[in-house]
């Protein structure tokens, strides 16, 4: 219990008046968590969306729940595919995309990167149906969190000084791993049944690439690395998703 809470007190902006005694150790026992992480966070942007569409017609309760939750997680996976994206469109070598990504400052391409995951989120998101729209809300911070889980496995920290991601990259084991996989395959199974454990494969495989094409870069991953796989991959959800409905 003391690392599930450490967890949505690590990755939310969700008040838990509780101290605890920690160790460095509980943030990687934590990982088999993200996938509840995610749950409690599409729940509640689930709840906005249902509430705000009862009373507000068209796009704004897709934006609303945007916003929400970004209030909820406090902008941190945003933060983290902004700084990327200023780091890796530098085209500059390691150790200075190394140090842009670490510059609290936001660039043109920071700016661009921001604009339009949330553009296309809110574009995929409109084109859903009254039927599975709150499901795939739902749905998709699960996914992406566990796809964070799972990428972090036996990855190296790009950093020679240990930050805030190296408290996870690379110190997970394949228990913790596993248990983070069964959770979100339950969750995906739940919500939207074998189209969501299709998706759920097809959104490990986007963060295995987008961890590949890092590590050749940057030799391993960061904390804003991993917020990028993050946002990247709730994107993929939402796309996967839309096709497989199609199909």
């Amino acid at each position: 219990m003391k690392n599930f809470l450490l967890m949505i007190q690590f990755f939310t902006r969700i008040p838990i008046a509780k101290e605890f005694v920690l160790e460095k150790e509980d943030f990687a026992k934590g990982i088999c968590y993200f996938p509840l992480v995610g749950l409690i966070v599409g729940f509640i942007n689930g709840c906005t969306y249902y509430v705000t569409s009862l009373v507000l017609e068209g796009i704004a309760p897709i934006v609303l729940t945007m916003l929400v939750n970004t209030l909820v997680t406090g902008a941190l996976h945003l933060d983290g595919i902004a700084d990327t994206c200023d780091a890796i469109f530098s085209a500059r070598k390691k150790q200075k995309m190394l140090e842009i990504m670490k510059d609290s400052r936001i660039g043109t391409n920071g700016v661009l990167a921001l604009f339009f995951i949330l553009a296309l989120k809110i574009a995929f998101l409109d084109l859903f149906s009254e039927d599975t729209i709150i499901a795939i809300i739902i749905l998709s911070p699960v996914i992406g969190r566990t796809v964070m889980g799972v990428v972090v496995f036996r990855c190296k920290y790009a950093r020679n000084k240990e930050g805030l991601g190296g408290l996870f990259i690379g110190k997970t084991t394949v228990l913790q791993t596993l248990l983070c996989l069964s959770l979100g395959t339950v969750a995906c199974a739940a919500l939207l049944g074998f189209i969501g454990i299709y998706t759920l494969i097809a959104s490990i495989l986007v963060g295995v690439m987008l961890r590949i094409y890092f590590c050749r870069i940057l030799d391993g991953l960061t904390g804003d690395l991993l917020g990028a796989i993050n946002e990247i991959v709730e994107l993929a959800v939402l796309f996967v998703t839309l096709l497989l409905l199609a199909l």
